[in-house]
């Protein structure tokens, strides 16, 4: 997850997906990931969508994760839409500052204030998110979720995915806000998972708790947007990891852009 020095590895990679059309459409991108899912030596989860084809490609999309820090996206989601309205704009400046510090350098102290608001002013408003999105498996700071799963945030790649395209989309906060929270999630300072092959836009949010890596974001090439969520967890160094979910990201984007 952090800044590492672009290896020839990766520069080949680059090449090999991106800048030869004639030989990605060639491969078959699919088989591939499978493959590669099936060697890891841990588990994985995996949901892809083109979000203007409606093309999919998943893996144990329903197979339950910690959610590490993507469980901010759901936290800045709730303070815009339950506490925003509540507060006035002073507190509002606060929240904000919080909000882009929590999206981008993943800060935890602005997450924990958030949650501190939250449970002062709308202690119900995660719930509340989870079921105006449909999540059924998704909890956020949760007991019950502590006791069953020993995490107090969980999430499948799929029900994570459906919260980034929620926010892509624009469809839950509305315009404004949205377009505020993807510009923070096309600025992070992370660059390793998702985006490090990527010749592209990438909003994206990162997580990292004991032995899980994941990611979710959006890859927009101005003609397709693929929106990517993979969970991992290993025993093996966070380099493995990190390196498995930026080329899998890579064939995943090649497997479902139109050629």
């Amino acid at each position: 997850m952090f800044r590492r020095m672009v290896s020839l590895f990766a520069i080949v990679a680059i090449i090999g997906f991106h800048v030869l059309p004639v030989q990605a459409a060639e491969r078959n991108w699919g088989n591939e990931i499978t493959g590669d899912v099936r060697t890891f030596d841990g588990k994985v989860g995996i949901y892809a969508k083109n979000l203007r084809t409606g093309r999919v490609f998943d893996i144990n999309q329903n197979d339950v994760f910690p959610t590490a820090s993507t469980s901010k996206l759901v936290v800045a989601l709730a303070t815009y839409k339950f506490l925003y309205p509540q507060v006035p704009g002073e507190k509002k400046n606060l929240y904000e500052t919080d909000i882009e510090s929590m999206i981008t350098v993943s800060d935890n102290q602005s997450f924990y204030d958030l949650l501190d608001e939250i449970a002062a002013v709308e202690s119900d408003s995660l719930v509340r998110v989870t079921k105006d999105l449909g999540l059924k498996q998704t909890q956020i700071h949760s007991q019950e979720a502590k006791e069953k799963y020993n995490y107090q945030s969980v999430t499948t790649p799929f029900e994570m995915a459906k919260v980034f395209e929620a926010i892509y989309r624009e469809r839950y906060l509305g315009r404004e806000q949205s377009v505020v929270l993807k510009d923070y999630l096309a600025n992070t300072i992370f660059h390793d998972e998702i985006p490090r092959f990527m010749l592209t836009k990438v909003m994206h949010k990162v997580g990292q708790l004991d032995n899980l890596l994941c990611d979710v974001g959006i890859v927009d090439d101005g003609k397709d947007q693929i929106l990517i969520s993979a969970y991992t967890i290993t025993d093996r160094p966070e380099d493995y990891a990190s390196d498995f979910i930026a080329n899998t990201s890579a064939k995943l984007y090649n497997a479902l852009r139109q050629k």
